[in-house]
């Protein structure tokens, strides 16, 4: 189990390691790791970049690539909004150092007016951008916002806010950290003039194209002056200028959107128009397109043209060879290596999670828990990988009927365009220069009447755009995008054929560099019946995803809820149904602890009330064994005391074995009564055995109170044993000691003459074991230690020593200063070759004999010493010293006569500082 945790716990460890790392890499798994280059989809803006490179928007205005002249991906930028608008790159710039300066335009959720416009910076290899400026939008633009005419100069950032008919540049110093823009500049447009697009900072140098298909040249002074087309030029009517550039070659290009083409001409005074980029060439240049319509172009050094189309950027040197065309771009090495790690992370890290998941559920299940909380383990996940599935199903069928449902409504709008546009208005329109004329006006607010009172809520951004057929061709007269210019080219595409042709009302889907779309398209009829144009209306196909999105949420929440409710309906049902199983349960785990008299009361009449009532038969029976059992021990333990049983390891008198043996280091303890056959010659046989078992009741608790065990009872005594340390011996001991005088005086009130105990205490190994036979086993102690100990039980009377313990014994005492006691020397034993030092302790004896003791204890220590160096006449007289105050010292007595001998005779060869007793 211990594993199980461990395990689990460094699986969690990496888990949140590989997360930690994954999490700003989630964009690497975008794409497969054996993909090392990204196309170019739906390109709208092109700028010139650092080095020679170029910058791009793509992706339908949701991405921003940086790359070499090489077509090598430097950087990428994508929009990741979170305030549940949509976020368009509509310009951008590039400054030296590799920083980008983007416009983000903020649209609502629908994606048709303008929230919001923000200037941001984006630092190389910088993924948040920093926003330098913020200009809330007023509610009517739609698509493009007030803010054009983005330009880059050294330090500053030029811009310019379109007020109708005023027009204010500003410049933002990029060097001040949360700096404003200062209005450099202003001037007023002509009257029935209205700004497409603007470029140039300094006045003077200033040109600005109209919705009107002309373009302005400011003054200094402000005034605007015409500057294409002029008289003389070869340009038609619906000739229009877009995405103006000014170069440092002093020339003014653009595109002619009505040839397709990139045109420049002398800035200064517009002389030498002539055409960089035919559309032949063009043609020539982009074979495989999906479209060769110029969406934006840069023109560099020596000439060449960087021209954006849909899928591909075409590099054009029109002065030599050397043209290539970049339809994807290639990552870098680190990038490439980058993508497969966060694809290993993320497969290690689904591998970590299956894993961990599988531990857990083994781990859990595998854990004395609680059914009921398995139950509920292995339900929930089923239930809600159930309920997930549903909801899949549930989405997937109302968003394919949301879509059905979103083509239907868009058919009728777009049927009904041929009852509310007039075809005769839109044949009088012949040129861009009818841009806001009566008839223009009138078309447009018949187009846009079912929206006057609407919001952009109710609206939800739907959108109208209405097309002419002229000439075979089309183009496009009105649009809900700000951005989209008058008699605007537009592809002959088969269906808008069929419109055309038959007359048809098609619906399908489109996605360009503007978005992606859901339309719907149908004729527009002049009074002949002839078709002149096509009406086509349609909506953000993330109006669609926003709706999907919402019902999404509402089917979640409502199956989550009713998920829910079945889940706390199944957990609550298998609760009460497991309740009995729960009684049964407890009751058992009762019975485990040790509570024999448990019974359970099940009324369910099931297979579990059949388990209660053998239960309750079961413990009954039970208790009666355990009864007997019980009886039977401690009766055994009466005679086999239960701490023998566990020194051998063994539970019980059951388990006991003939030859169970265990070695041990413990105190021994022997005492006995003195001259007890002189007292036991008085007594009868039944008085006899009365006065050991009052003797044994008496002070057998002392031995246990400090957790001793008596392995043996003597004829007149006990022997005891003490595993654990020296110091509970002796306590024993003293305790005994002390209690004697009050058992003499019971005894002499009970007409017996007192007694007095001899006890020895030494410390060494010994066996315990069982011996005897298979039919007769007592359990025994082995040891020559525990026959020394009742040596020195039967000398302590000789040596006047009511407690007499070994030097080994008292060597080991934790803290032997708190019992009073004296050495007695070297002890020579009769069988024991090594003599052995003894200690008398006279901690427990009576109060005089305690200051007896203590007052001479100096002296007789000092007699010892003087003997044992062989100083017998000084030995003798401190012998005298101490026996004259204290004339019941018997070892003081024992130590005179040796001295005594010893002086008078000379000591024996051979002797080594002992008393012989």
């Amino acid at each position: 189990m211990r594993r199980s945790t461990w395990s689990i716990a460094l699986l969690l460890v990496a888990a949140i390691g590989l997360g930690l790392w994954l999490y700003p890499n989630a964009n690497r798994l975008m794409s497969l790791p054996t993909d090392n280059k990204k196309a170019l989809t739906y390109l709208s803006r092109l700028a010139p970049g650092p080095e020679g490179g170029l910058v791009t928007i793509g992706d339908s205005r949701q991405e921003i690539i940086r790359m070499d002249e090489n077509g090598m991906l430097e950087e990428r930028i994508r929009q990741h909004p979170n305030d549940g608008g949509r976020h368009d790159f509509t310009d951008v710039a590039a400054a030296p150092d590799g920083t980008i300066f983007a416009l983000d335009t903020v649209l609502d959720k629908y994606g048709l007016y303008v929230q919001e416009e923000r200037i941001v910076r984006y630092a190389p290899d910088n993924q948040e951008g920093q926003i330098l400026y913020t200009l809330k939008g007023d509610g009517t633009n739609k698509r493009v916002g007030q803010i054009q005419g983005f330009q880059l100069q050294d330090q500053s950032l030029y811009f310019y806010f379109d007020k109708e008919q005023e027009i204010v540049l500003n410049r933002l110093n990029l060097q001040e950290s949360g700096g404003q823009p200062v209005e450099a500049f202003r001037f007023k447009v002509p009257d029935d003039r209205y700004l497409s697009e603007i470029v140039g900072y300094e006045p003077g140098r200033i040109f600005y194209a109209t919705k009107r298909g002309a373009i302005f040249r400011v003054g200094a002074d402000g005034a605007s002056t015409m500057a294409y087309p002029l008289e003389g030029m070869n340009r038609t009517r619906t000739n229009f200028p877009e995405a103006l550039q000014l170069h440092s070659d002093g020339r003014l290009y653009f595109i002619d959107r009505l040839v397709n083409s990139v045109t420049s001409m002398k800035a200064d005074d517009s002389s030498g128009l002539r055409v960089d980029l035919s559309e032949k060439l063009l043609q020539s240049q982009a074979a495989g397109a999906e479209s060769i319509e110029i969406m934006d172009f840069s023109v560099g050094s020596g000439g060449k043209l960087h021209i954006a189309l849909d899928d591909r950027v075409l590099n054009l040197n029109m002065k030599e060879a050397g043209n290539s065309a970049i339809i994807s771009v290639s990552y870098d090495r680190e990038t490439v290596l980058l993508g497969w790690l966060a694809w290993l992370a993320a497969a290690a890290l689904l591998a970590v999670v299956i894993t961990m998941l599988r531990l857990v559920y083994v781990h859990l299940l595998n854990r004395r828990i609680s059914l009921f909380v398995k139950q509920v383990v292995m339900l929930v996940p089923i239930v809600t990988i159930s309920m997930v599935l549903l909801c899949n199903f549930v989405y997937n069928s109302f968003s394919s009927r949301m879509e059905d449902e979103m083509q239907r409504q868009l058919s009728l709008l777009a049927r009904n365009g041929q009852n509310i546009i007039n075809g005769d208005q839109l044949n009088k329109l012949t040129s861009p220069r009818d841009y806001r004329s009566p008839n223009y006006t009138d078309i447009y607010n018949k187009m846009t009447f079912l929206f006057e009172s609407e919001d952009d809520a109710n609206r939800k951004g739907l959108y109208s755009t209405l097309y002419k057929y002229e000439n075979g061709g089309l183009f496009i007269m009105m649009d809900d995008d700000d951005g989209v210019n008058m008699y605007k080219p537009f592809p002959l595409s088969e269906d808008n054929k069929r419109v055309i042709d038959k007359g048809e009302v098609l619906t399908g889907k489109w996605e360009d560099a503007t978005g992606k779309w859901l339309y719907a398209i149908g004729p527009i009829y002049d009074s002949s019946g002839k078709v002149v144009g096509i009406y086509e209306t349609g909506r953000d196909l993330n109006v669609l995803y926003q709706s999907n999105q919402t019902i999404y949420s509402s089917i979640v929440i409502n199956i989550g809820i009713i998920s829910l409710v079945l889940i706390a309906f199944v957990t609550g049902t298998t609760y009460f149904m497991l309740s009995s199983l729960r009684k049964l349960r407890r009751s058992v785990m009762d019975m485990a602890n040790g509570n024999w008299n448990v019974e359970v009361h099940i009324r369910s009449k099931d297979e579990v009330g059949d388990l209660g009532e053998q239960f309750n038969l079961m413990a009954k029976h039970i208790r009666n064994y355990i009864k007997d059992v019980t009886s039977f021990s401690e009766a055994s333990h009466r005679f086999v005391p239960q701490q023998f049983f566990k020194y051998l390891g063994k539970k019980g008198i059951l388990d006991i074995h003939l030859g169970d043996q265990v070695q041990q280091n413990m105190t021994v303890m022997v005492a006995n009564i003195r001259s007890f056959h002189e007292l036991s010659k008085q007594l009868s046989p039944k008085q006899n055995f009365d006065f050991m078992n009052t003797f044994l009741k008496r002070f057998s608790p002392f031995v246990r109170k400090e957790e001793g065990l008596i392995s043996k009872y003597l004829g007149a005594g006990f022997m005891a044993l003490f595993p654990a340390h020296s110091d509970d011996a002796l306590r024993a001991a003293v305790a005994i000691r002390r209690d004697l005088a009050a058992y003499n005086e019971q005894l002499r009130q009970s007409g017996y003459k007192a007694v007095d105990l001899g006890m020895a205490l030494h410390k060494g190994p010994l066996m315990l074991g069982i011996v005897g036979e298979e039919q007769r086993m007592e359990g025994n102690i082995i040891s020559d230690d525990v026959n020394m100990t009742a040596t020195l039980e039967k000398i302590s009377d000789t040596m006047g020593s009511p407690i007499l313990a070994t030097r080994t014994f008292f060597g080991q005492l934790r803290s032997p200063e708190r019992f009073r006691h004296r050495s007695l020397g070297r002890i020579r034993i009769d069988g024991k070759d090594e003599p052995i030092e003894l200690i008398d302790v006279y901690e427990g004896d009576s109060d005089a004999i305690r200051l007896l003791k203590d007052r001479t204890k100096p002296l007789f220590e000092k007699g010892i010493l003087l003997c044992q160096e062989g100083r017998f006449l000084d030995a003798r007289e401190t012998f005298i010293e101490v026996i004259k105050q204290n004339r019941s010292d018997k070892a003081a007595k024992l130590y005179f006569y040796l001295c005594d001998e010893y002086y008078q005779k000379g000591s024996t060869e051979g002797w080594n500082g002992t008393l012989a007793v």
